[in-house]
Protein backbone atom coordinates (compact mmCIF):
# COMPACT_ATOMS: atom_id res chain seq x y z
CA UNK A 1 0.00 0.00 0.00
CA UNK A 2 1.63 3.73 -1.06
CA UNK A 3 2.13 6.02 1.83
CA UNK A 4 0.34 9.03 1.48
CA UNK A 5 3.83 10.86 3.14
CA UNK A 6 5.81 9.57 0.05
CA UNK A 7 3.14 10.93 -2.89
CA UNK A 8 3.00 14.32 -0.61
CA UNK A 9 7.06 14.44 -0.94
CA UNK A 10 6.73 13.22 -4.97
CA UNK A 11 4.36 16.19 -4.97
CA UNK A 12 6.64 18.68 -3.58
CA UNK A 13 9.95 17.56 -4.91
CA UNK A 14 8.50 16.92 -8.73
CA UNK A 15 6.60 20.81 -8.25
CA UNK A 16 10.64 21.93 -7.19
CA UNK A 17 12.17 19.98 -10.48
CA UNK A 18 9.39 22.10 -12.40
CA UNK A 19 10.32 25.18 -10.85
CA UNK A 20 14.35 24.47 -11.35
CA UNK A 21 13.35 23.74 -15.29
CA UNK A 22 11.43 26.73 -15.53
CA UNK A 23 14.02 28.88 -14.69
CA UNK A 24 17.01 27.44 -16.69
CA UNK A 25 15.28 28.86 -19.41
CA UNK A 26 15.75 32.83 -19.16
CA UNK A 27 19.26 32.30 -17.80
CA UNK A 28 20.10 30.00 -20.59
CA UNK A 29 18.58 32.42 -22.75
CA UNK A 30 21.08 35.03 -21.73
CA UNK A 31 23.86 32.73 -22.28
CA UNK A 32 22.89 31.95 -25.92
CA UNK A 33 22.06 35.49 -26.80
CA UNK A 34 26.00 35.91 -27.76
CA UNK A 35 26.05 33.34 -30.60
CA UNK A 36 26.69 30.36 -28.40
CA UNK A 37 26.14 26.40 -29.33
CA UNK A 38 23.17 25.20 -28.14
CA UNK A 39 24.94 21.47 -28.56
CA UNK A 40 28.08 22.71 -27.17
CA UNK A 41 26.56 24.39 -23.98
CA UNK A 42 24.58 21.42 -23.69
CA UNK A 43 27.67 19.25 -23.63
CA UNK A 44 29.27 21.86 -20.95
CA UNK A 45 26.24 20.99 -18.87
CA UNK A 46 26.07 17.44 -19.39
CA UNK A 47 29.54 16.93 -18.45
CA UNK A 48 29.41 18.82 -15.66
CA UNK A 49 26.56 16.92 -14.13
CA UNK A 50 28.17 13.34 -15.12
CA UNK A 51 31.53 14.54 -13.64
CA UNK A 52 29.70 15.29 -10.27
CA UNK A 53 27.79 11.90 -10.12
CA UNK A 54 31.19 10.31 -11.08
CA UNK A 55 33.35 11.75 -8.56
CA UNK A 56 30.57 11.96 -5.47
CA UNK A 57 28.99 8.66 -6.69
CA UNK A 58 31.56 6.21 -7.32
CA UNK A 59 30.50 3.49 -4.59
CA UNK A 60 27.16 3.32 -6.34
CA UNK A 61 28.36 3.51 -9.66
CA UNK A 62 30.46 0.63 -8.74
CA UNK A 63 27.59 -1.57 -7.81
CA UNK A 64 25.61 -0.87 -10.89
CA UNK A 65 24.06 -4.30 -12.58
CA UNK A 66 23.87 -4.62 -16.01
CA UNK A 67 20.81 -4.40 -15.88
CA UNK A 68 20.40 -0.79 -14.44
CA UNK A 69 23.16 -0.09 -16.99
CA UNK A 70 20.76 -0.98 -19.72
CA UNK A 71 17.81 1.05 -18.30
CA UNK A 72 20.11 4.13 -17.68
CA UNK A 73 21.02 3.60 -21.73
CA UNK A 74 17.67 3.11 -22.73
CA UNK A 75 16.49 6.58 -21.10
CA UNK A 76 19.33 8.57 -21.60
CA UNK A 77 18.86 7.58 -25.33
CA UNK A 78 15.17 9.27 -24.90
CA UNK A 79 16.64 12.21 -22.73
CA UNK A 80 19.72 12.94 -25.32
CA UNK A 81 16.95 12.36 -28.57
CA UNK A 82 14.76 14.76 -27.04
CA UNK A 83 17.21 17.27 -26.52
CA UNK A 84 18.64 17.36 -29.66
CA UNK A 85 15.85 17.46 -31.74
CA UNK A 86 14.43 20.42 -29.32
CA UNK A 87 17.31 22.40 -29.82
CA UNK A 88 18.01 21.57 -33.90
CA UNK A 89 14.31 22.35 -33.95
CA UNK A 90 15.12 25.89 -32.71
CA UNK A 91 16.87 26.57 -35.64
CA UNK A 92 14.14 26.54 -38.17
CA UNK A 93 10.83 27.24 -35.98
CA UNK A 94 10.36 30.16 -33.16
CA UNK A 95 10.81 29.87 -29.57
CA UNK A 96 6.46 29.78 -28.93
CA UNK A 97 6.38 26.94 -31.36
CA UNK A 98 8.64 25.15 -29.79
CA UNK A 99 7.71 25.52 -26.08
CA UNK A 100 4.28 25.27 -27.36
CA UNK A 101 4.54 21.45 -29.11
CA UNK A 102 7.59 20.74 -26.62
CA UNK A 103 4.85 20.29 -23.82
CA UNK A 104 2.48 18.53 -25.99
CA UNK A 105 4.55 15.36 -24.42
CA UNK A 106 1.70 15.82 -21.52
CA UNK A 107 -0.48 14.48 -23.97
CA UNK A 108 1.42 12.00 -25.45
CA UNK A 109 2.12 10.69 -21.94
CA UNK A 110 -1.29 10.18 -21.41
CA UNK A 111 -1.62 8.31 -25.02
CA UNK A 112 1.63 5.98 -24.09
CA UNK A 113 1.00 5.25 -20.59
CA UNK A 114 -2.09 2.98 -20.96
CA UNK A 115 -0.05 1.05 -23.58
CA UNK A 116 3.16 0.47 -21.51
CA UNK A 117 2.06 1.22 -18.54
CA UNK A 118 -1.35 -0.50 -17.86
CA UNK A 119 -2.21 2.90 -16.40
CA UNK A 120 -5.50 4.45 -17.40
CA UNK A 121 -6.41 8.34 -16.97
CA UNK A 122 -9.54 9.08 -14.90
CA UNK A 123 -11.91 11.40 -16.76
CA UNK A 124 -11.09 14.22 -14.05
CA UNK A 125 -7.39 13.79 -15.23
CA UNK A 126 -8.30 13.69 -18.93
CA UNK A 127 -10.42 17.00 -18.11
CA UNK A 128 -7.07 18.46 -16.35
CA UNK A 129 -4.95 17.50 -19.56
CA UNK A 130 -7.29 19.83 -21.60
CA UNK A 131 -7.79 22.79 -19.06
CA UNK A 132 -3.80 22.49 -19.13
CA UNK A 133 -3.25 22.40 -22.99
CA UNK A 134 -5.60 25.48 -23.13
CA UNK A 135 -3.78 27.54 -20.95
CA UNK A 136 -0.82 26.73 -22.52
CA UNK A 137 -1.82 27.25 -25.94
CA UNK A 138 -2.81 30.80 -24.44
CA UNK A 139 0.54 31.52 -23.10
CA UNK A 140 2.65 30.66 -25.31
CA UNK A 141 0.58 32.21 -28.22
CA UNK A 142 1.96 30.41 -31.27
CA UNK A 143 1.24 30.71 -34.75
CA UNK A 144 0.57 27.22 -35.96
CA UNK A 145 -1.03 28.22 -39.65
CA UNK A 146 2.00 26.56 -40.68
CA UNK A 147 3.91 23.26 -40.03
CA UNK A 148 7.13 23.13 -40.80
CA UNK A 149 10.94 21.20 -40.44
CA UNK A 150 11.25 22.45 -37.04
CA UNK A 151 8.07 21.86 -35.89
CA UNK A 152 8.42 18.66 -37.11
CA UNK A 153 11.72 17.99 -35.18
CA UNK A 154 10.24 19.52 -31.91
CA UNK A 155 7.35 16.96 -31.78
CA UNK A 156 9.72 14.03 -32.46
CA UNK A 157 11.47 15.90 -28.98
CA UNK A 158 7.70 15.78 -27.05
CA UNK A 159 7.84 12.03 -28.34
CA UNK A 160 11.04 11.49 -26.52
CA UNK A 161 10.23 13.54 -23.50
CA UNK A 162 7.01 11.37 -22.86
CA UNK A 163 8.95 8.13 -23.59
CA UNK A 164 11.29 8.97 -20.79
CA UNK A 165 8.24 10.25 -18.17
CA UNK A 166 6.92 6.49 -19.15
CA UNK A 167 9.78 4.49 -18.76
CA UNK A 168 11.33 6.22 -16.13
CA UNK A 169 7.84 4.62 -14.02
CA UNK A 170 8.32 1.04 -16.14
CA UNK A 171 12.05 0.83 -14.93
CA UNK A 172 11.38 2.63 -11.51
CA UNK A 173 8.87 0.41 -10.26
CA UNK A 174 10.92 -1.76 -7.95
CA UNK A 175 11.74 0.13 -5.15
CA UNK A 176 15.16 -1.39 -4.95
CA UNK A 177 16.54 0.25 -7.57
CA UNK A 178 20.11 2.14 -7.64
CA UNK A 179 19.04 5.28 -8.67
CA UNK A 180 23.09 6.53 -9.13
CA UNK A 181 23.38 3.45 -11.41
CA UNK A 182 20.07 5.05 -13.27
CA UNK A 183 21.45 8.31 -13.36
CA UNK A 184 25.17 8.56 -14.62
CA UNK A 185 24.20 6.45 -18.33
CA UNK A 186 21.77 8.72 -18.93
CA UNK A 187 23.93 12.29 -17.99
CA UNK A 188 26.71 10.76 -19.94
CA UNK A 189 24.77 9.51 -23.04
CA UNK A 190 23.14 13.26 -22.90
CA UNK A 191 26.47 14.91 -22.90
CA UNK A 192 28.62 12.20 -25.91
CA UNK A 193 24.89 13.24 -28.31
CA UNK A 194 25.58 16.97 -27.54
CA UNK A 195 29.17 16.75 -28.08
CA UNK A 196 28.93 14.56 -31.33
CA UNK A 197 26.49 16.95 -33.02
CA UNK A 198 28.35 20.37 -32.43
CA UNK A 199 29.86 20.37 -36.37
CA UNK A 200 26.84 20.17 -37.49
CA UNK A 201 24.46 22.69 -34.88
CA UNK A 202 25.27 26.33 -35.35
CA UNK A 203 26.77 28.25 -32.88
CA UNK A 204 30.08 29.75 -31.65
CA UNK A 205 32.21 27.60 -29.48
CA UNK A 206 32.66 29.58 -26.38
CA UNK A 207 33.85 29.07 -22.94
CA UNK A 208 34.09 31.83 -20.35
CA UNK A 209 32.82 32.21 -16.38
CA UNK A 210 29.45 33.01 -17.47
CA UNK A 211 28.65 30.14 -19.23
CA UNK A 212 30.06 27.77 -17.09
CA UNK A 213 28.42 29.35 -14.42
CA UNK A 214 25.19 28.82 -15.58
CA UNK A 215 26.08 25.69 -17.04
CA UNK A 216 27.00 24.49 -13.25
CA UNK A 217 24.09 25.39 -12.12
CA UNK A 218 21.44 24.10 -14.39
CA UNK A 219 23.50 21.08 -13.93
CA UNK A 220 23.29 20.84 -10.07
CA UNK A 221 19.60 21.85 -10.06
CA UNK A 222 18.02 21.11 -13.61
CA UNK A 223 19.66 17.69 -14.48
CA UNK A 224 21.01 15.89 -11.15
CA UNK A 225 18.34 16.88 -8.62
CA UNK A 226 15.49 17.27 -11.31
CA UNK A 227 16.27 13.07 -12.85
CA UNK A 228 17.65 11.71 -9.49
CA UNK A 229 14.10 13.34 -8.05
CA UNK A 230 12.31 11.49 -11.36
CA UNK A 231 14.21 8.26 -10.84
CA UNK A 232 13.13 7.77 -7.19
CA UNK A 233 9.56 9.22 -6.77
CA UNK A 234 7.74 9.54 -9.71
CA UNK A 235 6.98 5.68 -9.10
CA UNK A 236 4.89 7.15 -6.39
CA UNK A 237 2.50 9.08 -8.79
CA UNK A 238 2.80 7.15 -11.99
CA UNK A 239 3.49 9.26 -15.26
CA UNK A 240 0.16 10.65 -16.16
CA UNK A 241 -0.07 12.42 -12.45
CA UNK A 242 3.64 13.48 -12.46
CA UNK A 243 3.04 14.90 -16.53
CA UNK A 244 0.40 17.20 -15.14
CA UNK A 245 2.81 19.00 -12.74
CA UNK A 246 5.13 19.12 -15.61
CA UNK A 247 3.13 20.65 -17.85
CA UNK A 248 3.61 23.76 -15.45
CA UNK A 249 7.26 24.40 -16.53
CA UNK A 250 6.33 26.54 -18.96
CA UNK A 251 4.38 28.59 -16.46
CA UNK A 252 7.52 28.81 -14.74
CA UNK A 253 9.72 29.76 -17.55
CA UNK A 254 7.35 32.94 -18.23
CA UNK A 255 7.30 34.15 -14.43
CA UNK A 256 11.21 33.63 -14.55
CA UNK A 257 11.49 35.64 -17.75
CA UNK A 258 9.44 38.17 -16.07
CA UNK A 259 12.05 38.71 -12.78
CA UNK A 260 15.08 37.71 -14.41
CA UNK A 261 14.46 39.21 -18.02
CA UNK A 262 12.07 41.94 -17.32
CA UNK A 263 9.72 40.83 -19.68
CA UNK A 264 6.05 41.80 -19.78
CA UNK A 265 3.05 40.13 -19.85
CA UNK A 266 -0.17 40.79 -21.67
CA UNK A 267 -3.77 39.34 -20.89
CA UNK A 268 -3.39 36.76 -23.10
CA UNK A 269 -0.39 35.48 -21.24
CA UNK A 270 -1.64 36.27 -18.03
CA UNK A 271 -4.73 34.27 -18.49
CA UNK A 272 -3.04 31.24 -19.99
CA UNK A 273 -0.93 31.04 -16.69
CA UNK A 274 -4.27 31.29 -14.70
CA UNK A 275 -5.80 28.52 -17.05
CA UNK A 276 -2.63 26.56 -16.70
CA UNK A 277 -2.07 26.50 -12.83
CA UNK A 278 -5.81 25.45 -12.90
CA UNK A 279 -5.67 22.47 -14.98
CA UNK A 280 -2.22 21.35 -12.83
CA UNK A 281 -4.06 22.08 -9.71
CA UNK A 282 -7.13 20.25 -10.87
CA UNK A 283 -5.04 17.45 -12.11
CA UNK A 284 -3.38 17.46 -8.65
CA UNK A 285 -6.74 16.88 -6.70
CA UNK A 286 -7.89 14.18 -9.34
CA UNK A 287 -4.47 12.17 -8.43
CA UNK A 288 -4.95 12.73 -4.41
CA UNK A 289 -8.90 11.07 -5.07
CA UNK A 290 -7.72 8.63 -7.45
CA UNK A 291 -4.90 7.29 -4.66
CA UNK A 292 -7.13 7.66 -1.89
CA UNK A 293 -9.69 5.24 -3.65
CA UNK A 294 -6.79 2.93 -4.51
CA UNK A 295 -5.81 2.85 -0.81
CA UNK A 296 -9.20 2.00 0.48
CA UNK A 297 -9.44 -0.78 -1.72
CA UNK A 298 -6.73 -2.32 -0.95
CA UNK A 299 -7.60 -2.06 2.79
CA UNK A 300 -10.92 -3.50 2.41
CA UNK A 301 -8.86 -6.60 0.17
CA UNK A 302 -7.05 -6.95 3.14
CA UNK A 303 -9.71 -6.73 5.42
CA UNK A 304 -11.91 -9.11 3.52
CA UNK A 305 -8.87 -11.64 3.62
CA UNK A 306 -8.37 -11.55 7.02
CA UNK A 307 -12.09 -12.38 7.83
CA UNK A 308 -12.04 -15.54 5.51
CA UNK A 309 -8.81 -16.84 7.26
Amino acid sequence: MQKPNEKLKANVLLFLVVLFWGMTFPLQKIILADGVSPVFYNFIRFIIATSIIGIFGIKQIRKTTWNDLLKGLILGAFLASAYVFQTWGLVYTSSSKSAFITALYVTFVALLSPIIEKRMPTVMQIMAFGISLFGLYLLTTPNVSSFNFGDMLTLLCAIMFALHVVFISVFTENSNNNEIGLLFPQLLTVAIANLILVPFIPGKIILNIPIVAVALFTALVASIFAVAVQLRYQKHLGSISASLIYVGEPAFALLFAVIILGESVGLMKGMGLGIMLTGVAFGSVSSALKLRRNNRSEKNEITNTSNRR
